[in-house]
């Protein structure tokens, strides 16, 4: 059974603050009641209310500055204000301030319920709001599915199928922009929480000391800046999905906190002094080897076997060139839809683009097509439009025949040319690769290329 919605009562008439908080327990709602305007942030922060009734004509602080603290504290919780003397002055005051709605008294009780009953809803579509614009502002929805005609896709297809309906945490692993949040996303819209919110955390780009506060969220003033009541992506997800990316990025300190989310759905908000229930569903994804940060004590052991229940490996797309071409023809097809305008690659373009190795894997891909659909003069990508849209500027100066066959020689080599071409600027050297600055980063912080190496020679 479901625990009955909280309600902050804050009334100073004794006899009417009883009447109040017995026909709204009558209604079916827990009932804090208190009498004065001091100490309500108080309350607040220890019962957590769904909606707060208030009266304006309080001793000490006035309801109308109570207000504007509640506000002030979380903007998403709703207020009922419920005044004796009501004016057209008041109510105005009262609305401009937040207050959700305005009742004279004395209420009946039947419009007092239905006014609390419609501000919880009203809470709850601003909480879901809050949901979506987290899931938002930490992941554009991927359009496309890391699928195609190679033995590695319809392996992972296969796979994909019976994790997605498993419910368990799933680890995926792969290198950079081969599509693991693709994957992951697969995975949660074959789930049975596919209606619920798919929330994405990018563990390398938050700051060391903000995560705690990112995954778990804060109270008011459990820090300085703290100036609101944060929720954290563990309870934005809840019902749903959450997708932990680079998970291995995580720092050492902050994964017990991960640990007990995981194996109990408890969080504690920073600053709080109790604990919350979650349910979520974890996928969390890394680029690095777990298994060797586990053996160097960098990622913690039961950690790593409890994100990791079922794994998932994603093949780079050198290792499946047989979905390049499909993927190609994908990208470029909602290019073409972007531009209202027919777009299509002859024989030789796609050769070319098959040819390539893409070290970059699906996101490289993906950025050549944009640019050739940016830049391409006529509806026939021709093998000139891919040399010189999408090749020209990175072909390294090779003298006869190249340096290794190895590719993370290789690899090294191409990454040194074109930091040395930008004059050290990674921004652009990542542009001239074809690649996301931070596949950049991760593969400087991987494989970085030795002291003194400029461009590759022969």
């Amino acid at each position: 059974m479901n625990a009955p919605t909280r309600l902050l009562l804050v009334e100073d008439d004794e006899s009417l603050r009883r009447v109040l908080a017995r026909e709204l327990g009558r209604m079916g709602f827990a009932v804090v009641a208190h009498d004065k305007g001091s100490g309500v942030l108080a309350l607040l922060q220890q019962h957590e209310p769904a909606a707060v009734i208030l009266d304006l004509h309080l001793p000490g602080v006035p309801g109308i500055d109570v207000l504007a603290q509640i506000v002030a504290y979380d903007a998403d919780l709703p207020v009922v204000v419920c005044t004796g003397q009501g004016t057209v002055q008041l109510a105005v005051a009262a609305m401009q301030r937040g207050a959700f709605d305005f009742l004279t008294k004395p209420v009946p009780l039947d419009t007092l319920e239905q006014t609390v009953r419609r501000a919880l809803s009203h809470g709850e579509l601003r909480r879901e709001n809050v949901r979506l614009r987290h899931a938002a502002a930490h992941g554009a929805v991927g359009s496309l599915v890391v699928a195609g005609a190679s033995s590695g896709s319809r392996r992972l297809e296969q796979q994909l199928a019976r994790m997605g309906t498993s419910g368990e945490s799933v680890l995926v692993q792969g290198e950079s922009g081969t599509g693991k949040e693709l994957v992951a996303r697969r995975l949660h819209a074959s789930s049975a929480r596919h209606s619920q919110p798919f929330v994405v955390v990018h563990c390398g780009a938050i700051p060391r000391q903000l995560v705690e506060s990112e995954l778990f969220g804060h109270v008011k003033g459990a820090f300085t800046g703290a100036d609101h009541k944060r929720l954290g992506l563990f309870e934005a997800a809840h019902g749903g999905t959450l997708f932990l990316d680079e998970v291995g990025e995580l720092p050492l300190e902050v994964q017990p906190a991960l640990l007990r989310a995981v194996q109990f759905g408890e969080i504690r908000p920073v600053g709080s002094d109790s604990t919350r229930t979650v349910d979520v569903r974890l996928i969390a994804a890394t680029h690095r080897d777990l298994r060797a940060k586990v053996k160097d004590q960098t990622f913690r052991e039961d950690l790593f076997y409890r994100l990791a229940v079922l794994e998932l490996s994603v093949p780079p797309l050198r290792e499946r060139k047989e979905d390049i071409g499909p993927l190609a023809n994908a990208f470029l097809g909602r290019e073409a839809a972007r531009r209202d305008a027919p777009l299509t690659f002859d024989d030789e373009a796609m050769r070319r683009l098959c040819e390539h190795s893409w070290p970059g894997n699906v996101r490289e891909l993906e950025n050549a097509i944009v640019r050739i659909g940016v830049l391409a003069d006529g509806p026939t990508i021709t093998a000139h439009d891919i040399d010189e849209h999408v090749f020209a500027g990175r072909r390294l100066s090779v003298a006869g025949q190249l340096p290794t066959l190895e590719l993370d020689r290789l690899e090294q080599l191409a990454i040194a040319a074109a930091l040395l071409q930008s004059g050290g600027n990674k921004t652009k050297a990542a542009q001239t690769l074809g690649i996301a600055l931070k596949t950049l980063y991760n593969k400087l912080n991987a494989n970085p290329p030795p002291d003194g190496t400029t461009a590759p020679t022969a």
